[in-house]
């Protein structure tokens, strides 16, 4: 049986004006099959990429870093929610603990990544892990 591939989406959460660029790729890799999108739902990269999935008849997989990100209104756009670490209380490396949830549970991270900060450092682990990468800024 064929897997199922799997993209995850990192960008930093300051991004605009890129949507066509995005549309373009999502386009091309569901045209390829892949429809499934991890995303932590957090900064512009995020809803973009969430927005041109929806438009484009993929489906947006949330993947919160705690239970309490969850919101009623989130249960109606994503089309699935995974909790990876349960509903625990907060804890300060839930954030880039979930990031490297998703990375290690996708095929290719699709990325606009041009800085340091928490998106760089989930690149890097990408690369390390050798997931494809398609960093959008460089597009």
């Amino acid at each position: 049986m064929h897997k199922r591939q799997t993209v995850a989406i990192i960008g930093h959460r300051d991004i605009f004006g890129i949507e066509n660029k995005i549309y373009t790729e999502i386009e091309k890799l569901i045209k390829m099959g892949i429809t499934d999108f991890y995303s932590g739902g957090m900064g512009n990269f995020d809803k973009m990429c969430e927005v041109a999935v929806k438009d484009l008849g993929g489906k947006i997989i949330f993947v919160p870093y705690n239970i309490k990100q969850i919101k009623k209104k989130d249960k109606l756009w994503y089309d699935a929610i995974i909790c990876p670490f349960g509903a625990k209380a907060y804890y300060k490396f839930d954030i880039p603990n979930r990031n490297k949830w998703i990375v290690n549970n996708c095929d290719i991270c699709l990325c606009y990544v041009y800085k340091d900060g928490g998106a760089k450092r989930t690149l890097d682990y990408a690369i390390k892990q050798n997931k494809k990468i398609i960093n959008l800024y460089f597009y």
